[in-house]
């Protein structure tokens, strides 16, 4: 993929500024009701988030060092390697369904946690340190350094592949919340409702 990187950087900043808005829908609604499951093997939405921010504590101090080694760029197209495109656009939801369910590793499986709403407000603050690193991402080469994914220390990715598989997967499981939130038939309080209406 062959993408302006202007066009990257606001994309993916939009995709979190409608992340937070999902967020303070998310914030207004009880406990109780974070802590609901669609059914028995299903995550809550608590735990969703809590899922989340396990890959920001991973991901983010990574994507700080990649920044500060990250020199800056002459040119003004990012090319994706083949494998971040791949997963980037695996982990993406499709016209705003989750086609293509994946198992997540044990570590990062947040089911059965005993999770209170201080979840909420670790995402918001990995959601606002994510957009700092974008800015400070304007005007570097996001190609050169590349990030050892959860799984394997031998596969990694480009810095912006990076940027792109991580806040996919945060689009990802926002919209699992927003199904969490259907399917149990929970009324959203005084703020704006979280589909794209």
């Amino acid at each position: 993929m062959k993408i302006a990187y202007q066009s990257l950087l606001q994309s993916l900043n939009n995709d979190l500024d409608q992340n937070l808005e999902k967020l303070q829908v998310l914030q207004s609604l009880l406990v109780t009701e974070l802590n609901l499951r669609s059914n028995e093997k299903s995550w809550s939405i608590l735990e969703c988030i809590h899922h989340l921010n396990l890959y920001g504590e991973y991901y983010i101090p990574h994507l700080e060092k990649a920044l500060l080694k990250s020199q800056k760029r002459n040119h003004e197209v990012y090319k994706s390697g083949w494998l971040g495109n791949y997963f980037s656009n695996m982990m993406a939801p499709k016209e705003n369904i989750v086609k293509n369910p994946m198992p997540a590793p044990s570590d990062k499986n947040p089911i059965g946690s005993n999770l209170d709403t201080s979840v909420l407000d670790v995402r918001h603050q990995q959601i606002d340190k994510l957009k700092q690193l974008l800015l400070q991402a304007n005007e570097l080469n996001l190609e050169k350094v590349r990030i050892p994914i959860t799984i394997s220390k031998w596969i990694k990715l480009k810095t912006g592949d990076t940027f792109r598989f991580l806040i996919a997967h945060e689009v990802r499981h926002f919209l699992q919340c927003q199904n969490i939130i259907k399917n149990n038939g929970i009324k959203i309080r005084n703020v704006k409702n979280l589909s794209s209406e």
